[in-house]
C-alpha cells in the first residue's frame, strides 16, 4: 500500500498558521472571562479539571496519534480501529477515577467524574482524528478545525458569562463541545478522502510495515512524556500550593501554552503527508523560523505581561504577573520542543522522544515539590527547567544526524 496525498497549497498551511493563531487568541479573550467568573480559586479548580481531561485523553491517544499520522498508510483497518477503542476507553477510565478521587478529596465538584470522562473521551477522539487528517495530508480540513473549535468555545463562554452561568462546571462544557464540534467536521470531511491504494505486496514493503507497530509503543511514551510533562502541573500542585496559587500559575500556564500553539503551523509542516519516514536534514529551515518566533514571543511577552495582566485578568491576578514572565522564557524551549519531538517521531526516533519528555516530567514533578514553598514562582521556575530539559536531548541527537549526512542543524 501506498499513500495518496492530498495536493496542499501554500494557501492551506497559511491558513492553518491563522487557525493556529486564533486558537490562544480566542483563550486569551475567554481567559478574562473565566477569571472575573471564577477568581483564583476557581481558575485553580477548572485548571484542575482540565489537566485531568486532557491527561486522561493523551495518555495513549497522543502518541496513537502521532503514530498515525506517520504510518496510517500501513495499518490495517482492524488495528486501527482497535487502537482507537482502546484510546477511549482508556481515557474515560482514566479521567473518572481521577475525577472520583479529587471529589473525595474534597477539591472538585462532586458531580464532576462522569463529565471529566466524557470530556476524556472527545478529547480523545479528536486527537486520534487529526493524526489521520494529517497522514491524509488534510491541511485545509485541520486548519478549519482549528477555525471551529476556537470560535465555537469563543462563542459558548460568552454566552455562558452574560447569563451568569459560567462556573468551575459549565467552564469544562466550553472545553468539550467545541473538541466535539471540531471531530465531527473531521470526521465527516474524511470520509471524501481516499486513504490509499493498492499496489502488488513486496518484501520490502512487507519489512515497512512492521517498524510502525514497533515503534508505536515508543510513540505512546514519548507522547505521554509529553502530556505529563504539560499537563500534570494542576493536578500536583493543586495539593501542595492551593487552589490561589494554583490560578496564578495557570496563568503563567496560558502564556507558556501560547508558544506551543504557535509552533502548531511549523510542527504540522513537518508531520504532515503519508509517505512515512523523512531525514533529519530535512527539517533545518522549519526549526529556524520556529525559534525566531520563539524569540519574538518572549521580547513580546517581558515587554508586556507586566501590565496586560493586572488589565485583562483583574488585579486580583497581579501575582502572576512574575510565574508569567519565568514561563515566557520557558515556553520558549516548550514550543521548540513541540516541533522537534514532532520530528523525532517524523525521523523514525520516537525512542529519543520518549526518553527527552519522561526525563523532563522527572524534572518537573520534582522541582515542583522541592520549589513548591515560593507556591506559584517556584513551579514556574521548576516547569521551565523542565522545558528545556526536554528540548535540548533532541536538538542534540537531530544535530548530530544531520552532521552524520554533511552539515549540522545551525
Amino acid at each position: 500500500m501506498v499513500a495518496v496525498d492530498l495536493p496542499v497549497r501554500r494557501s492551506h498551511h497559511a491558513l492553518n498558521a491563522l487557525g493556529s493563531v486564533l486558537v490562544p487568541l480566542s483563550s486569551l479573550l475567554v481567559a478574562p472571562l473565566l477569571t472575573r467568573a471564577l477568581g483564583p480559586a476557581g481558575q485553580g479548580d477548572f485548571s484542575t479539571s482540565q489537566s485531568i481531561i486532557v491527561v486522561a485523553a493523551s495518555i495513549l491517544g497522543l502518541g496513537t496519534s502521532d503514530s498515525l499520522a506517520v504510518y496510517g498508510n500501513y495499518w490495517l483497518r482492524r488495528f486501527r480501529f482497535g487502537a482507537w477503542m482502546a484510546v477511549l476507553a482508556v481515557a474515560f477510565l482514566l479521567a473518572a477515577a481521577a475525577g472520583y478521587i479529587f471529589v473525595q478529596a474534597g477539591y472538585l465538584h462532586p458531580d464532576s467524574s462522569v463529565l471529566l470522562g466524557l470530556g476524556a473521551v472527545m478529547f480523545a477522539a479528536a486527537l486520534v482524528q487529526r493524526g489521520d487528517a494529517l497522514n491524509r495530508n488534510m491541511i485545509l480540513a485541520i486548519s478549519v478545525e482549528k477555525w471551529i473549535t476556537a470560535m465555537s468555545r469563543l462563542s459558548l463562554t460568552a454566552g455562558f458569562f452574560a447569563t451568569g452561568f459560567l462556573n468551575p462546571q459549565t467552564a469544562v462544557l466550553t472545553l468539550v463541545v467545541p473538541q466535539a464540534l471540531g471531530y465531527l467536521y473531521l470526521l465527516s470531511v474524511s470520509f471524501r478522502v481516499p486513504r490509499e491504494v493498492g499496489i502488488p505486496t513486496t518484501r520490502v514493503m512487507r519489512k515497512v510495515t512492521l517498524r510502525p507497530l514497533r515503534t508505536l509503543n515508543w510513540a505512546v511514551l514519548g507522547g505521554l512524556g509529553g502530556v505529563l510533562l504539560v499537563n500534570l502541573d494542576p493536578i500536583v500542585l493543586r495539593p501542595l500550593i492551593g487552589a490561589e496559587q494554583l490560578g496564578y500559575y495557570a496563568i503563567g500556564m496560558l502564556v507558556a501554552e501560547l508558544f506551543t500553539v504557535a509552533a502548531k503551523p511549523f510542527r504540522d509542516a513537518a508531520m504532515a503527508g503519508g509517505h512515512g519516514l523523512r531525514k533529519a536534514g530535512e527539517f533545518t529551515g522549519v526549526i529556524k523560523w520556529c525559534a525566531l518566533v520563539m524569540t519574538v514571543g518572549v521580547v513580546v511577552c517581558a515587554g508586556s505581561l507586566w501590565a496586560v495582566i493586572p488589565l485583562v485578568f483583574g488585579e486580583e491576578f497581579r501575582g502572576a504577573v512574575l510565574p508569567a514572565l519565568i514561563l515566557a522564557l520557558g515556553g520558549w524551549a516548550k514550543g521548540l520542543g513541540f516541533l522537534v519531538n514532532g520530528i523525532l517521531v517524523k525521523t523514525g526516533h520516537a525512542r529519543m522522544r520518549a526518553y527527552a519528555t519522561l526525563t523532563a516530567v522527572v524534572f518537573s514533578v520534582g522541582g515542583m515539590v522541592v520549589l513548591s514553598p515560593f507556591g506559584a514562582v517556584g513551579a514556574a521556575i521548576a516547569g521551565s527547567i523542565a522545558y528545556l530539559v526536554m528540548l535540548v536531548p533532541g536538538v542534540i541527537f537531530l544535530r548530530a544526524k544531520k552532521s552524520k549526512l554533511g552539515g549540522g542543524l545551525k
